[in-house]
Formats: structure tokens, sequence, C-alpha cells
């Protein structure tokens, strides 16, 4: 990171070990004093020169490299790298609880930033909480770190906090994008459109632990959706401060077309109140992306992005709450590309508030909202996030949406997803030709292949229903129940006017319905004369629509049967 200068270690050495201040031609470039807990002090540095800079400090003593009461630090303010650091720095006691240090770092002419922070671990003593590292009377606790300080001398010109503070923002201003997260809770993007295939440097700094991220971003195509880059624990490295905070700085390239940029916050842990140690660079919390050569930065024009745009919204059923159920049939009149985003709950590979869409005529699913497909949302690490396209060719589909007893739109009981209001489902058309007389209503009632329907039954229930067929000829039944073991318990069967069976649902002619081994599935024709016939269908005590006892059918709001007639 940085090269030694070993003849001024030497120096430092001698010193050092006759307990007298190094002598020094130079000037102090920066003085940060009176630190305060939770705080962050800086300033800077010009170097008009390539020369050896020396640094006098007094600082907290640490237990291990990580565990770290008061830390000094200096960064280079173009690149943004670390050149030095108080854990490398030469020290000796300067009391029992504090050390004091000095060292001398080769540095090439430049701007520089010097950066002092005190973030104590906390624990509560005697009724006031003090830190792990100065145990005894709170009178001894103050004066301890109220000597805590870092002076930088050298020659050359020195710049205050506001003038850090405005070279920081030319840095900023110098990205394609910079998404600055810069307080908690917050929900960043971006939009921008390559017209030439770029070499981009992504810098970016969030929070993130093996177990989940919860400040960070990521990069989409605009066009198909897909995820070209992420911010995660395995693609990034220490950030400096607490363990949690990651960085990453690195280059990728990207063929022209349109792309969008996210970060998002969670609710603790950001610049404007850090609840930890901050990293080395804090005022660049966020994503920033530079172009790798800057003459090619022209080559990026930025557009406004919505995540769900005015137009080209097919159905939209969002802020849904607890334990509800949306259902809604439409008919594609072409193959279509449909934009699928979907907020729900999700958690060890089960969802539990989520969508699905199934073929009106079949009920085999067009698609569903897998775990596995699914992104964190944002908040707690249950909040999952589905956006993607998919293609659903010419037919009739039937929209689900399904959400359990808890965490849901207004009544959350975890941290919400940073979308709260789109929490539920919308399908969007893809790409600029829809036309909305494309799509068409579709209720199940007014399709004129079922004969008959019974359909979502719940417990006890003994239903009929019937309908005469004009010739001999097969049917279509589709039947959903629960069976165990040989035997039957929510099943129906079929009768003529003589009250002749002639269908019944036995286990034996079942196959498993997904959820639960006793979930059982008919779907399968059968030849019937032509006349009149009487559906039933009956359920016991347990296990049904919206009360299941066990894991639910992967066709839920069918259970029970249909019968269709079949084109010949």
């Amino acid at each position: 990171m940085f090269k030694r200068n070993l003849t001024g270690i030497l120096i430092l050495a001698a010193s050092l070990a006759i307990g007298m201040p190094q002598a020094r031609a130079q000037e102090a470039l920066v003085k940060i004093e009176r630190i305060q807990p939770e705080e962050i002090s800086f300033a800077g540095f010009v170097l008009d020169n390539p020369q050896e800079i020396s640094i006098e400090a007094v600082g907290a003593h640490r237990h291990s490299r990580h565990w770290i009461a008061s830390n000094a630090w200096i960064l280079n303010a173009d690149t943004r790298e670390m050149v030095w650091e108080l854990t490398d720095a030469n020290s000796k006691w300067k009391s029992r609880k504090l050390r004091e240090y000095r060292d001398a770092v080769s540095l090439p002419a430049g701007r520089y930033e010097v950066y002092y922070g005190f973030f104590p671990e906390y624990q509560f003593e005697g009724g006031w909480s003090i830190s792990k590292f100065f145990f005894g009377d709170r009178d001894k606790y103050d004066e301890a770190y109220q000597e805590f300080k870092i002076t930088v001398y050298g020659k050359g010109k020195m710049f205050d906090r506001a003038a850090v503070g405005n070279y920081q923002k030319q840095v900023k201003e110098k990205a394609v994008v910079a998404l600055n997260a810069d307080r908690d809770d917050l929900y960043l993007n971006q939009g921008f459109k390559l017209d030439q295939p770029v070499e981009l440097t992504i810098y970016a700094t969030g929070e993130a632990r093996p177990d989940g991220t919860y400040d960070y971003g990521w990069i989409i195509n605009g066009e198909t959706r897909e995820q070209v880059w992420k911010f995660g624990h395995r693609n990034t490295e220490y950030a400096g401060g607490s363990e949690k905070n990651r960085m990453v700085r690195e280059t990728l390239t990207l063929p022209a077309g349109n792309y969008v940029a996210f970060f998002v916050t969670d609710d603790s842990h950001s610049p404007i109140e850090w609840n930890a140690a901050p990293p080395y660079d804090p005022t660049f919390w966020g994503i920033y992306i530079f172009a790798k050569d800057e003459s090619r930065g022209k080559a990026v024009r930025l557009f406004d992005y919505q995540d769900i745009p005015s137009k080209n919204v097919i159905f939209e059923f969002t802020r849904l709450g607890d334990e509800e159920f949306i259902t809604k049939g439409f008919t594609l009149k072409k193959d279509m590309d449909i934009r699928v985003y979907a907020l729900g709950e999700g958690r060890d590979g089960d969802m539990f508030d989520y969508g699905w869409i199934i073929d009106a005529k079949t009920h085999r699913r067009a698609w569903e909202m897998r775990y596995e497909e699914t992104e964190h949302a944002g908040g707690n690490s249950k909040n999952r996030l589905y956006d993607r396209i998919i293609l659903l060719q010419k037919g009739s589909y039937i929209l689900h949406f399904i959400t359990d007893d808890s965490h849901s739109y207004s009544d959350w009981n975890a941290s919400p997803p940073f979308d709260q209001k789109k929490w539920g489902i919308t399908l969007i058309a893809a790409g600029d030709n829809f036309d909305p007389k494309d799509v068409a209503d579709y209720t199940e009632e007014a399709d004129a292949s079922v004969l008959a329907r019974i359909v979502r039954v719940g417990d006890s229930e003994n239903r009929e229903v019937s309908f005469t067929l004009e010739k001999d000829g097969d049917v279509r039944i589709y039947a959903l129940g629960e069976g165990r073991n040989g035997n039957m318990f929510d099943y129906g069967w079929i009768e003529d006017t003589k009250g002749k069976i002639a269908w019944e649902m036995t286990y034996r002619k079942t196959a498993h319905a997904g959820g639960g081994a006793k979930n059982r599935l008919f779907d399968d024709t059968v030849f019937l004369k032509a006349g009149k016939y009487v559906v039933h269908y009956e359920s016991d005590d347990s296990h049904s629509y919206r009360d299941w006892n066990d894991d639910p059918p992967r066709d839920p709001v069918n259970w029970g049967i249909t019968v269709y007639k079949v084109a010949h």
C-alpha cells in the first residue's frame, strides 16, 4: 500500500528510545484533537512535492486490530485508497489505557485526507454505559478519550473539513453514476444508457456479513432485467472499522444498452449515524461508477428510471395485508414478454407471501415465485423480490397472490422492504410496442369449456352441481382432494340421473398434487354417454382450502372438482 522510509524509521526508533520528540523542520499540516465518542473528525492537506511526512497521535490501547476504540488513518483524496493507518505506527505506553504513536511515511505529491474516529464498544456498568477499554469511574473515562489526537507534519498546504467536503464532491461528480447513500432507509436508483461498450470502474462501500447484505447495490440490464453485477459479502473486502463494513473496487465492461444501478440501506449504520466503527472512506457509502477512461464518459447518458413505469402496466395488486388472496384471469391474444415485479415473504427456501400464474385450461403453473429465483428486497432478509421477464404464449391465464397471517404492508413484524408500497405483484408488458387491446379479461365462469365446477371447498362440506352432456364423448376431470394410505377424505364423484356412479375419485387413480403427501390429484379424460349428470364433492373436518394443516397443493384454489368439455 505504501513504502516506509528506512532512515525515517531508524530516527523514530532512536527518538522513542530516549523518550524525546523527533526534531523537524516541518510544519503541522493537520492537527485534530478534542475527539468525541461516536464521531469522525477529519481534515486534509496537499503536498506539492513528494516527501516524507511524520505523524504523532494518541489513542486507546487495543487488544486486536479489529476491536478498535479509536483509530486514525490517511486516504489519498483522488484514488480513495488508504495510505497509512494508526495500527502500522510505532507506539509506547502513555498511561495505563493510552498509547502514544509516532510514524513516518513517504508520499507522492497529491491531496490527502486525515481521519480520526472514536467508536467504543459499550457495556452497562454502574448506572452508565462505558467503553470496554476504560473500566473505572466516569471521570477517568472522560479524561482518557479527551487526550486522543493526531498531528501530521510536512511541507505543504492544509485544508479544513469544509474544503475536504468540497473536494469529495468534485470527485463524486466525475462518476458517470453516483448513488450517495448518506442516511438510513434509502432506496436509490439511476438509469444509464451506453451508446457503445464501455469499461467501467465500480467503487462501492456498504454493509454485509456472511449471513446477508444490508446496505448494498446492484446493476441490472434494463431490457432483460438480468442482474449484471451485485455487491455481496463474497465479492467484497474489509473496508475498515467494523467487520461488517465492506468495499469493492472492480472493473466491469458492459456492452451498449440500457442499465439501472441501485443502492439500498437498511434502518441503521450509515453516515447519518454509525452504530459501529465506520469504514475508512465514510463519505463514499454507496455506489460510484466511473468510466475507466475518462474520455469515454461521454458514451454514458443518464435517464430517469421507474421501477413500475406509468405505462404498460397490465395488472397491479399491491399494498397487500395479512391473509389476503388475490386472483385475476386474463387472456393474451398473442405471445407476450411480461415483466413480473413481485415482493413477498420467504425464508430458508420457502415462500409465505407469494404469487403464481396458471394456465386456465390445463391448470399447470406457467410461472411461480420460487425462493431460489428471488433477491433480497431490503430490510429483513425474509423480504424477497422477483423482478424478471417471462414469456407467456397466447392463451388464458389466472394470476394468484397469497399472503399469510403476518408481516405485510403497514403491519411489518420485522424491517420492511425498500419498496413497501409494492408488496404484492405487478405485471408489466415488456418493450415499447404494447397494445392494451392484446389483453382481455378472463373469467372461469364464462369459460364455455367448463361443464361443472366445485372449487375452493372448505371443511365439512357436501356440495353438488349438475351438467348435461349432449352426446357421447370424453370429458376432462380435474380434481384435487385429500387422501392417505389408500383412502380418500376430500374427494369427488359423478352420478347419472339414476344415482349410479359414473366416475369416482379413488386414491389409486390419483397422483401427488404437490405440498403435503396427502394432497392428491386426478387429471385425465373419462368417457361418458350423453345425458344428465350430477357432480358431488365431499370434505372432512380438516385440511381444506385456506385452512390447511399441512403444506397446501400446487393449485390450492381448485381444491375440489372441475369437469371440462374435450374438443374433438
